[in-house]
Formats: structure tokens, sequence, C-alpha cells
């Protein structure tokens, strides 16, 4: 049985390692991917919930408050929305 010529037998085993690298990478980005989509998950959970809460929190300063008021959320300043 003949043999491969060395360069050829080079050539071969240069190409599979360069595959397996490949492979290698995709496996981890495939992980990473996986890791960021259970993160997105987590982070748009916490927004629907801070949603949640805002709107719980709005309807009652409307009844604290009234709902003709336009409420300023960096100085806490009040003001009738029909004086304007």
């Amino acid at each position: 049985m003949n043999n491969l010529t060395p360069e050829e037998l080079e050539k071969l085993q240069s190409i599979l390692q360069k595959y397996e690298e490949a492979s290698f990478r995709a496996g981890q980005y495939t992980i990473e991917i996986e890791n960021l989509k259970a993160e997105r998950k987590e982070i748009l959970a916490d927004a629907n919930q801070a949603i949640t809460e805002r709107e719980r929190f709005l309807k009652h300063l409307e009844t604290v408050y009234g709902t003709n008021v336009q409420i300023n959320p960096v100085t806490g300043e009040l003001k009738n929305e029909q004086a304007q």
C-alpha cells in the first residue's frame, strides 16, 4: 500500500487542523450566544417588571394627585394640566 507524499500529508493535516479549530470556535460562539440569550431573557423580565411597577405607581399617584396632573420625574414638580 502506498502512502501520501510528505507534502500531501502536511496539506491534509493542515486542512484538518483548520477545520478542528473552526469547529471549536463555532462551539465557543454557540455557548456564548446561548448565555447571552439567557441574559437577555433576564433583562427583558426585569424591564417588564419595571414597567408593571411604573404603571401601578402612576395609578397610585393618580389617586393621590388626580388625573389632570403632570409630574416632572426629575424635580417632582406637579403641574395642573388644565392650567396650561
